[in-house]
């Protein structure tokens, strides 16, 4: 049996100010720094110190809770593995912009369509993409995206996944820090959710999640939040938050 840890990062300076970062570079707020800290309690409490890697994005915010987290299970020594697959989805042309004032310019229906349709993708980013950095200099920069639908977040990221999962030894539980497009690309993949219903799955920042799967990483019990309750208020918070009106 091999446990899974998943966690979307504690919550980032642009998640505080309502922006689409994408693959925009944010630091974690002083929230989402507790958070990370709490993360790592609960995990802790919960028995899932056998961790022996962790991944994360190449994204700050990724990197600082796995940092955080490390310190606080006193595992600041097992291997981290930054991936560019584990980057958030790119959100083209909306990246750095308010999310209240794209859904004003955009009108409703295309707002949800784009944000939440696993086919829906935001008009690409036009000119030099700021959000790409030497951070990428080992990349083809035509893989590169200028805008993602969930499907193709998935795309990129799955066959990395399924390595992770098969490059694991047994016994050890492997932790992944990484967004919440990506978190929600796990959930489908392992849940066998379909297009329609993803959708409707809301990630909140800095809980984990556990995955319990067989040697062939398939998932034997269903996935669960370490605080469930707690993450219950923050998808709540979270939708009175993001959801408008025109």
């Amino acid at each position: 049996m091999m446990k899974l840890v998943v966690l979307r990062h504690g919550e980032s300076l642009s998640n505080d100010e309502n922006k689409f970062s994408g693959w925009i570079d944010v630091k974690l707020s002083d929230k989402g720094k507790r958070e990370a800290e709490h993360a790592g309690e609960l995990i802790a409490a919960a028995g899932s110190t056998n961790i022996r890697h962790l991944y994360t994005s190449r994204l700050s915010r990724s990197i600082q809770t796995g940092n955080i987290i490390l310190e606080t299970l006193d595992l600041l020594y097992i291997d981290h593995h930054k991936c560019w697959e584990l980057n958030e989805r790119h959100y083209g042309a909306f990246q750095g912009h308010n999310r209240k004032e794209i859904f004003e310019q955009v009108g409703a229906q295309s707002y949800n369509y784009i944000r939440r349709n696993f086919h829906g993708k935001p008009p690409p980013i036009e000119g030099v993409d700021g959000s790409v950095d030497s951070r990428y200099d080992d990349l083809d920069r035509t893989a590169i995206p200028n805008g993602e639908s969930l499907e193709d977040v998935m795309n990129r990221f799955i066959p990395l996944f399924k390595s992770i999962l098969s490059s694991n030894a047994p016994g050890d539980d492997i932790l992944i820090i990484t967004h919440g497009s990506v978190v929600r690309s796990i959930i489908k993949y392992l849940a066998n959710i379909a297009e329609e219903d993803i959708s409707k799955v809301e990630i909140p920042t800095g809980i984990p999640i556990i995955f319990e799967l067989d040697d062939q990483g398939r998932l034997q019990t269903p996935y669960h939040y370490l605080n469930h309750e707690l993450a219950l208020q923050e998808i709540q918070n979270y939708r009175k938050k993001t959801m408008y009106k025109m």
